[in-house]
C-alpha cells in the first residue's frame, strides 16, 4: 500500500503548524495537542512522506526543500477538510478541542477569563486559551487568524475585519485618588484644567487625551501627567499624586471599588456627551469583539457567541453596581 494513503487531516494540520510555528510546542498549543502528540505526528509523517521535514536547529525547526514544496499542498487540502467541517460537522462543545488567542485592554481582561471559565469552559472543557493585554493596534495579525479575537471599547477599521458590539458606551467617569478637591467641585472644564491628566490609553490615535482637547478648546490648559495602558500602574499613579483620568469602561469603575484609595465621580451629562462626540470623530465609540475572516468554523463561532453574550452580561452587571 502506498503510505500517502495514511495520510489524514489531523496529520496535515500537525504539519502546516509546525511549519508556521517552527516549534513543536507552539504548534501544539494552537492544535490543543501535547507536545510529544505532535512529535509522533511528525515521525508519521516522516515515514509517509520519505523525508526528515524538519530539520532541529537551536532557533526550532527548519523545514527542508521537500517541505516547501509540500506546504502549499497541504494547505489546500486542509482549506477543502475545513469548508466540509463547516458545512457538514455536528458541533458538540464537549469534544471541541484547539486553542484561542484572545488580546483584550486592560480593562477587559479579568471579565474575558471569568466568561471563559463560566460559560466557555463549563460546557467546552478541552479548548485551550492565550489571553494577552493589548498594548498596540493588532489589526494585521487579527486579519491573518493569528489572533482570533480582541476586546476593545472601540471599533477597528480594516481590511478583512469583523466586530460586533457587546454594550454600549453610556457613562463617563472622573478617577481621583480619594479626598481629591475635585470630587467636591462642580466638574466644569475650568475646574477639570487645574490638574494634570493621566492618560489610560493602548494607542496614540489621539495627539492629546479627550480632556485636553477639551480643555484647548475654551482656551485652559490641562497638562498631561503621562500616558500607560496598565490599570494597575495607572491606579497607583493616580493615588499618589493629584492627577486625574477619564474612564468610560464600567469594568475599570468596578475594579475601583476594591481599591480604596481610589475614588470616582460621573461625568456631567453635557460634558460626557462633547467627550463622545470629539471622539465618535476618530473611532466609533463602544465595546467590541473583533475577529477576522479567516476562520468560520462551528467551533470558532461558538466560541464568538459565548464571548460576546457572556461579556454584555457582566458588563450589564457591573453598571448596575
Amino acid at each position: 500500500m502506498n503510505k500517502i494513503d495514511q495520510l489524514n487531516y489531523n496529520q496535515l494540520k500537525v504539519f502546516i503548524a509546525v511549519y508556521e510555528h517552527g516549534q513543536s510546542h507552539q504548534a501544539a498549543n494552537e492544535l490543543g495537542m501535547t507536545a510529544s502528540g505532535v512529535s509522533r505526528t511528525l515521525k508519521i509523517l516522516r515515514d509517509i512522506f520519505n523525508d526528515s521535514l524538519f530539520i532541529r536547529r537551536c532557533s526550532g525547526f527548519v523545514a527542508t526543500e521537500k517541505t516547501h514544496r509540500l506546504i502549499p499542498m497541504a494547505k489546500a487540502l486542509v482549506e477543502q477538510y475545513q469548508e466540509i467541517e463547516m458545512q457538514h460537522s455536528v458541533f458538540t462543545p464537549a469534544e471541541s478541542g484547539g486553542q484561542y488567542i484572545i488580546h483584550a485592554y486592560d480593562e477587559f481582561v479579568y471579565a474575558v477569563h471569568k466568561v471563559i471559565r463560566n460559560d466557555i469552559l463549563a460546557e467546552a472543557p478541552n479548548l485551550r486559551f492565550d489571553i494577552r493585554v493589548i498594548t498596540r493596534d493588532c489589526s494585521t495579525e487579527l486579519a491573518n487568524g493569528e489572533i482570533d479575537f480582541v476586546v476593545v471599547y472601540e471599533g477597528f477599521n480594516g481590511k478583512n475585519l469583523n466586530y460586533e458590539m457587546f454594550a454600549e458606551t453610556d457613562h463617563l467617569y472622573i478617577l481621583a485618588r480619594r479626598g481629591h478637591p475635585l470630587l467636591t467641585q462642580a466638574l466644569t472644564l475650568e475646574n477639570i484644567s487645574h490638574y494634570s491628566c493621566l492618560e489610560i490609553d493602548n494607542y496614540d490615535d489621539l495627539r492629546s487625551p479627550l480632556l485636553v482637547n477639551l480643555c484647548r478648546e475654551q482656551d485652559l490648559c490641562m497638562e498631561v501627567e503621562g500616558y500607560t495602558d496598565s490599570l494597575a500602574s495607572a491606579m497607583r499613579l493616580l493615588s499618589e499624586t493629584d492627577a486625574i483620568t477619564l474612564s468610560c469602561n464600567q469594568f475599570t469603575r468596578q475594579f475601583v471599588d476594591m481599591i480604596p484609595a481610589i475614588q470616582y465621580i460621573k461625568l456631567p451629562p453635557e460634558l460626557a456627551q462633547r467627550c463622545r462626540i470629539r471622539r465618535r470623530g476618530k473611532r466609533e465609540i463602544g465595546n467590541y469583539v473583533l475577529h477576522g475572516d479567516t476562520n468560520n468554523s462551528a467551533a470558532f463561532n461558538w466560541v464568538k457567541s459565548k464571548l460576546i453574550c457572556g461579556l454584555e452580561r457582566e458588563w450589564r452587571l457591573a453598571s448596575q453596581e
